[in-house]
């Protein structure tokens, strides 16, 4: 039986455990993209997208070990924001935070738009904003309850997601080793190639790709949100960050890499919803396609679950910084901040009225826009990374989880990082990612010189606590 944690500096329980810990953080980057928007992916890049994959999990490894370093060091709720606030100064501190609230706003708002469309498989008729704003109250619902049950729920969400990839890619593996289910042709690995070469659109389809890639993998940083109420974070988060990264890229890039190998990449770029849908019937099981359209759906509920649990933690970090209203620091008897969440829920309810008078765009349309904010959110870490090593120990001595190969892994993200926002300005399909994202940033910019500049010039004070207050060693 656990113990009661007691709740940390900021009041928030410290009730999730290393496996709460881990599965939070992959319930929230697997999500709908991966299942339900691959297809657009190798519709632009076709065999070649497996490239795009392998890069952008080559920058999330590189972003996830420099958060690692910054998170076990000092474990706070609102992780890179609250870093950004003690390095930068207060107005990078809200906007790193304001960005990242907007990335899990306009996530699950996208995530909510395609659970509606993904129920009208059995109700073609049922409207589709209704299924999201169901699924939105009982999210913000649980996550007003106690972080542990919180917690326990995204477990399932995420076991029920893990299970799905690895049955499908077990499948997978048969049909293009042996050729069982396959009527004995045994394909191998001849589809990467076979149907106008492995790059049918040239590196300028692996470029386009990439603006969508890296939205499927967006959301992992969620893990360095979760230390805050991490029951033993300096034990627990080392761990947590090595194998997240793993598991992420096994899954998405071995699972792509299977389906492109078990059926020819034009097959996949047009087929009717889900591409993981292919295989499950071909194997011949009962109902197939009712099995992997609810593994969607929890795909797309576990990150919807994940995402008000993100955006109200930033929220809460903010106001305890000065930044945002105090009113949402404020922790209800389970020691959640309820107002944080309840204000989260109500700006992702904006996608349900943009679902019920634009039920067939507003996947595409909010999902391209949380692209910015990503990008901008871990080329922040990587510097926040690289400020906190030259300002403590630039060799890493003395620091419990440094980075290897200092500073060489975060340059190289920092430039891929640059090139991956490249490629989504050049891709008509994520531009507008980028216009939405400047706006955002715009009006950030602007409620911090009209509202928070003031307040923090009159009390001359810097957040709550610094970090070097609250023992961060700078």
């Amino acid at each position: 039986m656990e113990s009661q944690q007691k709740p940390n500096s900021e009041g928030l329980s410290r009730s999730l455990n290393n496996r709460h810990i881990q599965f939070l953080a992959l319930g929230g980057v697997i999500g709908v993209g991966l299942f339900y928007g691959v297809s657009q992916a190798i519709q632009v890049a076709g065999p070649g997208v497996i490239i795009a994959y392998i890069l952008a999990g080559i920058v999330v490894a590189i972003v996830m070990r420099a958060l690692g370093e910054l998170t076990v060091e000092k474990p706070v709720a609102g992780s890179f924001s609250r870093y950004a606030n003690d390095f930068f100064g207060p107005r990078m501190g809200f906007v790193t935070g304001g960005m990242w609230w907007f990335f899990w706003v306009a996530t699950v708002m996208s995530e909510l738009a395609a659970i509606g469309k993904l129920v009208q498989f059995w109700y073609p008729a049922f409207p589709v904003w209704v299924p999201g704003l169901i699924s939105l109250v009982l999210f913000t619902v649980s996550n007003l309850l106690v972080v542990k049950l919180f917690g326990e729920l995204e477990f399932v969400f995420a076991i029920l997601k893990v299970l799905a990839i690895i049955v499908f890619m077990v499948f997978g593996a048969l049909m293009v080793l042996t050729g069982v289910f396959n009527h004995g042709d045994v394909v191998g690995l001849t589809n990467l190639w076979s149907h106008h070469g492995f790059l049918p659109y040239g590196w300028i389809g692996v470029i386009q790709a990439v603006s969508l890639v890296i939205q499927a993998y967006s959301g992992v940083e969620t893990l360095a949100v979760e230390a805050g109420e991490s029951g033993d974070p300096t034990a627990s988060m080392p761990k947590a960050f090595r194998s997240i990264t793993f598991r992420v890229s096994f899954f998405y890039i071995g699972s792509i890499l299977i389906m492109l190998c078990a059926y020819p990449w034009i097959n996949l770029a047009h087929a009717s919803g889900s591409p993981y849908v292919l295989l499950f019937k071909q194997v011949g099981i009962p109902a197939a396609a009712t099995i992997v359209n609810l593994i969607i759906i929890f795909a797309g509920l576990s990150s919807c679950n994940t995402g008000v649990y993100g955006g109200s933690r930033v929220l809460f970090s903010m106001s305890h910084d000065k930044m945002m209203p105090d009113g949402f620091k404020k922790l209800n008897k389970n020691q959640v901040p309820y107002i944080a969440i309840i204000i989260t829920a109500v700006a992702i309810s904006i996608g349900t009225i943009i679902t019920y008078f634009a039920p067939d765009y507003v996947y595409i349309w909010i999902t391209s826009a949380s692209a910015f904010a990503s990008i901008f959110t871990w080329f922040v870490i990587l510097v926040l990374e690289i400020t906190f090593r030259f300002r403590t120990s630039k060799s890493g001595e003395g620091l419990q989880y440094p980075m290897p190969f200092w500073p060489i892994l975060p340059i190289i993200g920092l430039i891929m990082l640059v090139l991956a926002f490249a490629a989504i300005v050049y891709s008509p399909l994520t531009r507008i990612s980028v216009l939405s994202g400047i706006v955002w940033l715009a009006l950030l910019l602007v409620y911090y010189q009209l509202v928070v500049a003031p307040k923090y010039k009159k009390l001359n004070f810097k957040g709550e606590k610094s970090l070097e207050e609250e023992g961060f060693d700078m």
